[in-house]
């Protein structure tokens, strides 16, 4: 299997698409990649592209049916993704969706942009876009083989509600450099419902803060004081403020009464607020505060 993938990573189809995804996942625009941007024009690239792939560890498999493709992938019973290749920011891969009908009640907008070649099968879909005035505005399409689609996720999204014939896609997929966070609307009116970071990194950063916090490695609070104090995306230090106020009192609620009096930093309002919520309800903060934090 390793030696298919070697020879489908240097057959003549492959080897220059490879080459501009590398050039494309470290920040070339995308129409300075012919050979990539090629796949997702209108034609047969794509699908020729596909069915290459498919041959060569079609073969490989006849002669080792116990091998495994080296390729991530996942099957979640509906849809079956594929990577066939991931550099920098920038990924290339096969999904395919099995047919029936799928629903879903909101739309998820995230800081990157999508090419999307349909190379086989039939669908119905909703392309949703989000209004400047915060509105979500839906459009309505077919997609089949040969379909070709452009979305900038930070305001685009695509559903699949129903698939008549297994829906296969070739797919490239930038994330922006510094992404922002992800941003799941309501469908029905477009309200706010959550967010998640948009960063791999920041998501593995806030996942060792609670970690931390979970094991209650107190000495921990004030580095995460200080992370809640610096520049960086606003959930992850607002993360940090919560841990450190969980693990050590007085180290958190420094901080964020530090933070509280930032006027230029965005976190200072929801600081203020939580400041006061705690004083609130625990008085005796106030004194501390008075004894502690005032400069």
């Amino acid at each position: 299997m390793a030696a298919a993938c070697d020879t489908w990573r240097a057959g003549p189809r492959a080897a220059p698409v490879l080459a501009d995804l590398e050039r494309y996942g470290r920040g070339t625009p995308f129409a300075d990649c012919p050979a990539l941007a090629r796949l997702f024009a209108p034609g047969d690239a794509a699908r020729r592209f596909s069915s290459r792939f498919c041959d060569t560890f079609a073969v490989a498999l006849s002669g080792e049916p116990l091998g495994q493709l080296p390729f991530r992938h996942n099957f979640d019973g509906a849809l079956a993704t594929l990577l066939l290749a991931r550099v920098g920011t920038a990924q290339l891969a096969l999904s395919a969706q099995e047919s029936g009908e799928y629903e879903t009640a909101s739309v998820v907008f995230s800081d990157a942009v999508r090419h999307d070649a349909v190379v086989a099968g039939a669908a119905q879909a909703r392309v949703t876009r989000r209004m400047a005035d915060g509105s979500l505005a839906h459009r309505d399409m077919r997609l089949a083989a040969g379909c070709r689609l452009a979305l900038d996720l930070a305001g685009e999204a695509l559903f699949v509600g129903r698939v008549e014939r297994r829906l296969v896609t070739l797919r490239l997929h930038r994330t922006a450099p510094q992404p922002g966070p992800v941003r799941e609307y309501a469908l029905a009116d477009g309200a706010w419902l959550q967010q998640a970071a948009g960063a791999l990194l920041h998501s593995r950063h806030a996942m060792m803060l609670a970690l931390l916090g979970r094991m209650q490695r107190s000495e921990a609070a004030p580095l995460m004081a200080a992370i809640a104090g610096e520049e960086g995306p606003h959930s992850l230090r607002w993360e940090a403020l919560r841990e450190a106020l969980a693990l050590d009192t007085a180290t958190g609620f420094a901080a964020l009464c530090r933070l509280a009096r930032s006027p230029l930093d965005p976190l200072a309002a929801p600081a203020g607020a939580l400041r006061a919520q705690l004083i609130e309800a625990h008085p005796p903060l106030r004194a501390f505060e008075e004894a502690h934090c005032r400069a």
